[in-house]
């Protein structure tokens, strides 16, 4: 039954939740499947790093188009087609790996070209809330699909990219290729007007230097970029190679591609609870809390299986690490919702995700040089160390900022 928080956010809302769920669990099985079947190809840790590099990668090469793009054009269109172009790329490279034609060149290509046009989807994703549900119910609208993005993309969808590269290539990758397709077609049934502004105005480079015009003129969003980019090259670099640590005879873990993929999955059960406690926690806490809890968590996310290699500790390690992130996510997304115009939202977010996501690309790459280098536990002692420092060196940014800055926009 809906509670009275819920039941107010419309039924356009539940329609865009709905599909956004079904992206995230394509997404998530994507992500797990790459890795293991990268590691089908070869036992090199910078090879197997480099999906998750090439993955992040167009988050520096095209985001900032990506976010004028949304703002100029019909969001859920932009929804739509970012969909429609991943089924398409998947079923072609899963009849490629059927066929025999399948090699971690293809990988890397599936990996580049899904991240294209999740530059677009996860701007548009953003964008597209607050045109559907009133300001005031906007923490609670993110609260919930940040429920069904970690339950889809962190539990369901780990879970079922390890059962699906078992099976082979052809299901590994039709599969979020299928699910793809019906978040697309739910999509098409979200009805009303979705664009920001009335018709584009100016070249699509003047619109990208006024969103980072607007970003270098916020504080606040200035240190919020900063000090996720320093948490996401660190835990980045760590996860990237961690299949490699956690996977196979002769890893350290020794876990087959299931239970890898289950393992995955304990971070989502954080990252709900994370997610239904977001009001009372930015309440109590505020958003620097938020931050020094995330960064604390992820800290120990990445050290625990070097000083264990009981699944058990390293299961509640990822559901601390899953907690973290969801709390300050949803206070983060909101807090963008709240401060930035809604004509300028698609570029602010994008742009926050190259700092924040492209440090995703760098941290994966250093992640495969220094494994390969140094080997896999200092890599993990070295990304903790960096993820602490990050905390120390950032967290003071936010103190007596952010409540400043909103009450100024929202006066």
């Amino acid at each position: 039954m809906l509670t009275p928080s819920t039941s107010r956010l419309g039924s356009r809302y539940w329609r865009l939740w709905s599909a956004a769920s079904l992206s995230s669990l394509a997404d998530g099985t994507l992500k797990i499947a790459l890795p293991l079947l990268a590691r089908a190809h070869t036992d090199a840790p910078v090879l197997i790093a480099g999906v998750g590099f090439t993955a992040a990668l167009p988050w520096l090469l095209f985001s900032l188009p990506a976010g004028a793009i949304v703002d100029r054009a019909d969001r859920r269109r932009v929804l739509i087609g970012a969909n429609l172009a991943r089924a398409a790329l998947l079923s072609v490279a899963a009849v490629a790996g059927v066929a025999g034609a399948g090699s971690i060149a293809v990988l890397y290509v599936v990996a580049f070209g899904a991240g294209v046009t999740e530059t677009l989807y996860a701007s548009a994703a953003q964008a597209v809330v607050p045109r559907l549900v009133e300001h005031d119910r906007l923490d609670r609208a993110n609260s919930l699909q940040q429920i069904a993005d970690q339950a889809a993309n962190q539990f369901a969808g780990p879970a079922l990219g390890g059962l699906l590269a078992g099976l082979g290539v052809g299901a590994a990758l039709g599969g979020p290729a299928l699910v793809w397709s019906l978040a697309a077609g739910m999509l098409v049934t979200l009805h009303g007007a979705f664009r920001a502004r009335p018709a584009a105005r100016g070249s699509l480079g003047a619109d990208i230097v006024a969103g980072l015009r607007f970003l270098a003129a916020s504080r606040v969003l200035r240190s919020v970029s900063l000090c996720v980019a320093i948490t996401n090259f660190a835990g980045a670099a760590a996860s990237a190679v961690f299949v490699v640590y956690a996977v196979g005879p002769g890893s350290a873990l020794g876990l087959a591609p299931t239970g890898f993929g289950l393992l995955m999955t304990a971070s989502a059960v954080g990252s709900v609870a994370g997610s239904a406690l977001i009001t009372a926690a930015t309440a109590r806490l505020g958003l620097r809390a938020l931050l020094m809890i995330n960064s604390g968590s992820q800290a120990a996310q990445i050290l625990v299986p070097v000083l264990t290699h009981d699944l058990w500790a390293i299961g509640t390690a990822y559901a601390l690490g899953g907690l973290g992130v969801a709390l300050w996510n949803i206070g983060t997304v909101t807090l963008r919702q709240r401060l930035v115009p809604e004509a300028l939202l698609g570029r602010l977010i994008s742009t926050h995700r190259l700092i924040s996501w492209g440090s995703l690309a760098l941290g994966s790459l250093a992640g495969g040089v220094v494994a390969q280098t140094v080997g896999l536990a200092a890599l993990f002692w070295a990304a903790t160390a960096l993820t602490l420092t990050g905390m120390l060196a950032l967290t003071p940014l936010t103190t007596a900022l952010v409540d400043g800055e909103v009450s100024r926009r929202e006066s």
